[in-house]
C-alpha cells in the first residue's frame, strides 16, 4: 500500500531518488560503487569507472511494485508460479486458491544459460535446477572470472572476451541465415 500511495505503484522509479543517488555519487564515487557492489557482488577489476555517469543516468531503472511483490512471493514460496493475489482473488482468476506454476517444460526454443559464481541475485544452484527443467538447453556457460557479478554481464571491461564472443558464436550456430560481416 505504501508503494501505491507514495510512489504510484512503482519501485525505485523516481526522479528525486535518481537525483539524490547521482548527487551522492558525484560527491564520493567509491561509496556509490560499493553500494552497487553490495547489490550485485564485488568486482573492482571489471568495473569501468568511466561508465559511472552513463550508469547513473539509468540507475536505478525501477520496476513496478507488483513485480517486486511477485519476486518476493517466489522467494518465500520456493515456487516459480503466477502472481499470488490471495485465496479469494486467486479463485476468481485461476479457479484455484493457489496460483498455478509456470510449466517450463512448454518452452521449446533453444536456450543458452550464462551464469557466474559471484552473482548475488541468482545462485548457481538455481541455474543448475533451471537447466534440468528446461527441455532445450543448448549451452550452460559459467563465466570464467571468479568475481564476475550480476552487473558485469552488461558493464564488465572484459565482457566481450569473457561472455559476448560465446553468445555471438551460439547465435550464429543456431541461425544459419545470419550473415557474418566481412568488414
Amino acid at each position: 500500500m505504501m508503494m501505491r500511495y507514495l510512489f504510484h505503484d512503482e519501485f525505485l522509479q523516481n526522479d528525486l531518488l535518481r537525483f539524490i543517488i547521482k548527487y551522492i555519487c558525484d560527491q564520493n564515487m567509491e561509496i556509490c560503487v560499493n553500494v552497487m557492489f553490495m547489490i550485485f557482488g564485488y568486482d573492482y577489476e571489471q568495473f569501468d569507472y568511466a561508465l559511472l555517469p552513463v550508469i547513473l543516468d539509468h540507475f536505478p531503472a525501477g520496476t513496478s511494485a507488483k513485480t517486486m511483490v511477485h519476486f518476493a512471493q517466489k522467494i518465500q514460496s520456493g515456487k516459480f508460479r503466477r502472481y499470488d493475489y490471495g485465496r479469494a482473488k486467486n479463485l476468481l482468476i485461476y479457479k484455484s486458491v493457489e496460483p498455478p506454476d509456470y510449466d517450463l517444460a512448454n518452452i521449446t526454443v533453444p536456450i543458452a544459460l550464462f551464469y557466474s559464481d559471484n552473482d548475488w541475485l541468482i545462485s548457481t544452484m538455481d541455474i543448475e535446477k533451471l537447466s534440468r527443467i528446461l527441455p532445450n538447453v543448448i549451452d550452460m556457460y559459467k563465466v570464467p572470472w571468479p568475481k564476475f557479478n550480476h552487473a558485469d554481464f552488461i558493464w564488465a571491461k572484459d565482457a566481450p572476451k569473457l561472455l559476448y564472443e560465446r553468445i555471438l558464436m551460439i547465435m550464429r550456430e543456431k541461425n544459419p541465415n545470419n550473415v557474418t560481416s566481412t568488414k
